[in-house]
This record gives structure tokens, sequence and C-alpha cells, in this order.
């Protein structure tokens, strides 16, 4: 158990704390709108509708939710409108939902590798991807460690494990 004070997040911490993963949905959006521009209206969309669907599966079996101190605000933007389920858990909820946000992970990097090797190579197209895996895949899981230390949801599949002795 943590033994430092949760606070509420403010609309400032909010931000901050979803500001990469918008700009990785603007970066996958670029992307997308090379290859074709109603893509990327369609990787918009699904990134919003994605999020929403993550809310009402997983948000409310983690322990923030609850207590109203979600660093993504989550629970501000839902309203807690989404109620747990008795007889499941967060780390089974996460595990079982979590494809729900994997096309907005991996479709703009589909998308620009088809657009390099079918359709042309282009260091545009390449430092965009360049961009949004840096962002992606290490610069938003690295910035979200810190909310794992001290967290109160122990079964969270993100939770460091304790070191065997």
């Amino acid at each position: 158990m943590s033994t430092k004070p949760t606070l509420p997040m403010t609309p400032r911490d909010i931000l901050r704390e979803n500001a990469l993963q918008i700009v990785m949905y603007i970066l996958g959006a670029a992307i997308c709108a090379l290859l074709w521009w109603p893509l990327a209206l369609l990787y918009l969309t699904y990134a919003v509708l994605s999020n929403v669907l993550y809310m009402a599966w997983v948000c409310p079996y983690c322990g923030h939710y609850a207590l109203g101190t979600c660093p993504a605000g989550f629970h501000i933007l839902s309203g807690r409108r989404f109620k747990p389920k008795l007889g499941t858990t967060f780390a089974r909820e996460f595990r079982r939902n979590l494809w729900v946000m994997v096309p907005g992970w991996f479709v703009p990097p589909i998308v620009a590798a088809y657009l390099l090797l079918v359709t042309g190579f282009s260091w545009p197209v390449l430092a965009l991807l360049a961009i949004f895996c840096f962002v992606a895949f290490w610069w938003l899981p690295e910035s979200s460690k810190s909310h794992c230390e001290g967290c109160e949801t122990v079964d969270c599949p993100r939770r460091p494990k304790p070191k065997a002795s």
C-alpha cells in the first residue's frame, strides 16, 4: 500500500497526462491521411470510440476510477456512469478488453509500411513513422510508469512485480 496521499487530478494534470496520447493519434491520422484522407477521419473516430469503450469495459475495475484520481481523467469523462460487475477484477478486464485499443497503436505503422514499401519510399513518411513509434511505443509507456509507483490497484498487469529473494 502507498503511504503518499492520492490527490484529485486537476484539468492541467489530465491534459498533461493525455497530451502524448493525443499527439500519437494526431500523428497516426497524419500517416493515414497520406494514404487516403477519409482513413484519417476513420482513425480519429476509432480513437475516440476505443477510449470510450475502454472507459466502459476496463476503468470501472480500477481503484483510481472509484477514488476519482485517474491520471487520464477517465473518471471525469465518463461521469462514473459505468459500474463494475461483481465477480471480476481489473486484471481480468484489462487483459480481456485491451484489444479495443490495439488498432489505434498499430494501424498507422501498417499504413506507413504500405506507403514505404508499395507506393514508394518517402523520407517524410519514414520521419512520421519514426516519430509515431517513438511517441507510441516508448515515450507514452515510459511517462505513464510514474503512476504505477504506489498505485493501490494491486491486480494491475502493469504493476511492477516484487523481486523474488
